[in-house]
């Protein structure tokens, strides 16, 4: 099944107050369905999940489709939630300090920036590619991600130790190029993710882009992922109130309310 994001307008929600602006949810067309037509989904977090009526935006939907609809004024009402703020960033991506300088959100991000990466896109129900999937698909990203990191780690040092164990004239022409393919290949996987991961958060969040229209999460992404990486975990972490912790799938201490 190919699921693929709705595009939408940055003026859609440029100008709107932002205090009046909801959050949105993203939905997964469960067949292929008109507009007009309403069905059940779920949201929510496994085993604390919650039934809202959707209906079909205009040119309706393909089976597998992932669409954005706000989230409904009544929804979980009285439960504790993070609160995250719309329609603009809760603060700038050199902003790093402002959790704290001992903050785990900003030592995970300057160290470690793709598990920083990967909390957030667990902490968003997200895949390993920073885009909305079916739940099969997002329970278990963190994991992926940190597989994906330690594999290249242990390749990256699998190298080095045969090249070690060669004379400086005798290495192999082999070990560079293969050196060289997995730095391309695993760069390439963190910028587009972090580019995506970056896209539908603006787009839940209906934040509009500032610079480089069209361009922007792609150039953040490229140019300083770990200031990102940082400014989306505090954008989302609502670090105020709940604590952030370094050994967390999703950055956060286990009693914190899951993100919708």
């Amino acid at each position: 099944m190919t699921s693929e994001v709705t595009d939408y307008k940055e003026g859609a929600f440029a100008d709107e107050p932002t205090k009046d602006i909801p959050v949105k949810v993203h939905i997964i067309a469960p067949s292929t369905l008109p507009e007009g037509y309403v069905f059940e989904a779920e949201l929510g977090a496994e085993g604390a999940k919650k039934t809202i009526s959707v209906e079909v935006p205009p040119g309706g939907v393909e089976e597998g489709q992932v669409f954005l609809i706000p989230l409904p004024d009544d929804f979980a009402v009285g439960e504790p939630r993070v609160n995250v703020p719309t329609g603009h960033w809760k603060d700038g991506p050199f902003d790093m300090l402002n959790a704290g300088v001992c903050h785990s959100s900003l030592w995970c991000a300057l160290c470690f920036t793709q598990v920083a990466m990967a909390q957030v896109m667990q902490r968003l129900r997200l895949n390993w590619l920073g885009e909305a999937a079916p739940e099969a698909a997002t329970k278990n990203t963190f994991k992926v991600v940190l597989t994906l990191i330690l594999c290249y780690t242990v390749f990256t040092i699998a190298l080095e130790m045969t090249e070690a164990s060669s004379g400086y004239y005798q290495i192999p022409t082999w070990i560079p190029v293969l050196r060289f393919i997995g730095g391309v290949l695993f760069t390439i996987y963190s910028i587009y993710s972090l580019m995506k991961l970056r896209e539908n958060v603006r787009a839940k969040y209906s934040i509009p882009e500032e610079r480089c229209s069209g361009m922007e999460d792609l150039c953040c992404s490229m140019w300083c992922s770990c200031c990102v990486v940082s400014q989306m975990a505090r954008h989302t972490g609502e670090y105020e109130t709940y604590k952030g912790r370094f050994c967390s799938e999703t950055g956060m201490a286990a009693h914190t309310p899951s993100i919708v």
